[in-house]
């Protein structure tokens, strides 16, 4: 509004000093009004422009020119179209808000904030989307306790967008359902795998790890074509191998290894926006500063750590979702 102020006092001050009335200056007001304004306050601007439009042409005693008025009939219509756009833009802005809120409470609902604690294991979580605006994407996790330990699933799907946020709903979806009432973990693996097929495109797969806490504090663990885990212990790493499956969507057998899990040990599970996270030179993050990240007093500040030395190392340039979650073994 006070830039376009400003804007119309410039032809009025020329109007005034010399006599030259420039059209083109009183119609450029309201179409900087509507960049930003409604149609009431673009309105106002454009009311105000016809005015001084033709109070300028009558104090110059151009009122008999037909030339002056077919140029006041334009600021007219470029007036009218301003309020026209006013409204047009508020309506799509008020549309995006809306789809904004839905997106938002649907990218809640897909990841909700975990638990700080289970049963002596101590959780922390971090997601960043590589998508400017986007809270989630295609990566996903989500820990369950049941009645055979702590179920945690942590994967990720092939493809961006709301596809591939669609597929990891339906993946936690299954997981969800299936921790809860399947007796061991390969199974869980398997009917999520049958659970998803429906859904996948041609080329449609997700990678994922799922792992068990049992109350005995042994670890099992079934890895779908995804990263290893990493074992933090005693300010080193180690990844955890085992037999790898194929990724769910595509495998048709599921094998569970176990790992050796003391109390005060880290788990940390992963997606490719760690791994894969390069500075300008190409150069992947070093494994010594998530070794030294993961050492922090506690699991959050560890993640909190983790997620500032990733920033720093990619310049603040994510080029793919990361999905972060770290447990330890309670004392």
């Amino acid at each position: 509004m006070a830039m376009a102020a400003l804007w119309l006092l410039l032809p009025c001050v020329l109007a005034a000093m010399s006599g030259l009335i420039v059209i083109s200056l009183f119609i450029v007001a309201p179409l900087i009004v509507a960049t930003a304004a409604d149609e009431r306050r673009t309105a106002i601007i454009a009311g105000a422009t016809v005015v001084l439009t033709i109070a300028a042409v009558a104090w110059h005693g151009h009122v008999e020119d037909a030339d002056y008025w077919i140029r006041v009939t334009a600021v007219c219509a470029m007036g009218l179209l301003a309020v026209v756009l006013a409204g047009a833009r508020r309506r799509r802005e008020e549309r995006l808000a809306r789809m904004t809120a839905i997106a938002e409470a649907s990218q809640v609902a897909l990841l909700p904030p975990v638990p700080p604690e289970i049963t002596g294991i101590s959780i922390a979580a971090r997601y960043l989307s590589a998508t400017p605006g986007a809270w989630v994407g295609g990566d996903l996790y989500e820990i369950i306790p049941t009645g055979n330990g702590i179920r945690v699933i942590i994967g990720d799907v092939r493809g961006k967008g709301l596809d591939a946020i669609l597929l990891a709903r339906q993946v936690l979806s299954a997981f969800r359902r299936s921790a809860v009432a399947t007796p061991a973990l390969k199974q869980v693996a398997g009917e999520v795998n049958l659970a998803i097929r429906p859904y996948l495109g041609e080329e449609d797969f997700v990678t994922a790890v799922l792992a068990q806490i049992a109350p005995s504090g042994e670890l099992t663990i079934v890895n779908c074509g995804h990263h290893r885990p990493l074992l933090h212990r005693g300010g080193g790493l180690r990844s955890l191998t085992g037999t790898t499956a194929l990724p769910l969507g595509l495998a048709n057998d599921f094998t569970t290894f176990t790992a050796s899990w003391r109390p005060g040990d880290r788990l940390l599970l992963y997606t490719d926006g760690l791994v894969e996270s390069r500075n300008q030179h190409g150069d992947f993050l070093p494994e010594d500063q998530i070794a030294t990240a993961l050492a922090a007093a506690d699991c959050d500040r560890a993640l909190d750590t983790l997620m500032t030395a990733v920033h720093r190392h990619t310049g603040g340039h994510s080029h793919d979702d990361m999905a972060l979650l770290l447990l330890e073994f309670g004392a």
